[in-house]
């Protein structure tokens, strides 16, 4: 799963090398073309002329570089709606008493640069007789963006959460809270504008019932999380 999550990021990563929104893009031959990008595929870059040629189709292998502007991209899409997964320690006694549940997760932007996302997990396993483990989460978020290029944002923040743990395995049954910072980037792709995919590592300490945990998240894979905005 982690391995095909990071293949999924790469190719994304290598198809919006070229965002939905460039200044200026260069050529090999010295040459510049300016306007707006309005569609990418294997070959060719198809950009509205500023200088008024219409629609240009640039091949990929002729783009030497872009220059995009920072504060171009106009985030018209206020709220997002999606899926959290957060990594938890490899190490032996890190994976034995850090929890941790896979959340829907609600994001709403304060502002241009500010957003709060709440996060709601809920995870459940039993046999036969009885539950052996049931865990319930709930994180509040605030993120702050310090340098937006074209499509990727890339932010810092922090969070606070409440658990609620029954672990017969372990002897665990109360509640807790966690306190985590972390930094991040958010990518957008071109062909499909209102789906973010981001990656952060964080740092943060977990107590729940008498038992507490101090770890950084970026361990087999960093905290992942994938959401529409609307």
């Amino acid at each position: 799963m982690m391995k095909w999550l990071t293949n999924i990021i790469a190719v994304g990563l290598l198809l919006i090398a070229l965002p939905a929104f460039a200044e200026t893009i260069h050529l090999k031959t010295g040459e510049k073309v300016k306007g707006r990008i309005i569609g990418i595929d294997d070959e060719t870059v198809s950009i509205e002329s500023e200088q008024g040629y219409g629609i240009l189709q640039v091949p990929r292998d002729n783009i030497l570089l872009v220059e995009f502007e920072d504060d171009h991209r106009d985030l018209s899409r206020m709220i997002g709606l999606g899926y959290f997964h957060r990594s938890t320690p490899t190490s032996g006694t890190g994976a034995a008493t850090e929890y941790a549940v896979d959340s829907l997760s609600l994001k709403y932007w304060l502002d241009r640069d500010v957003s709060f996302d709440v996060q709601l997990g809920f995870f459940n396993t039993s046999d036969k007789k009885r539950t052996q483990l049931e865990i319930f989460s709930l994180d509040l978020r605030l993120a702050k963006v310090f340098r937006r290029q074209a499509e990727l944002d890339l932010y810092y923040g922090g969070s606070v959460g409440y658990l609620s743990v029954e672990d017969k395995e372990f002897g665990v049954d109360g509640t807790g809270n966690t306190i985590t910072a972390f930094l991040g980037a958010e990518i957008f792709f071109v062909t499909l504008p209102n789906l973010g995919i981001s990656a952060e590592i964080g740092i943060g300490t977990q107590t729940v019932d008498n038992r507490s945990t101090t770890s950084i998240s970026s361990t087999t894979f960093p905290n992942f999380s994938m959401r529409y905005y609307f």
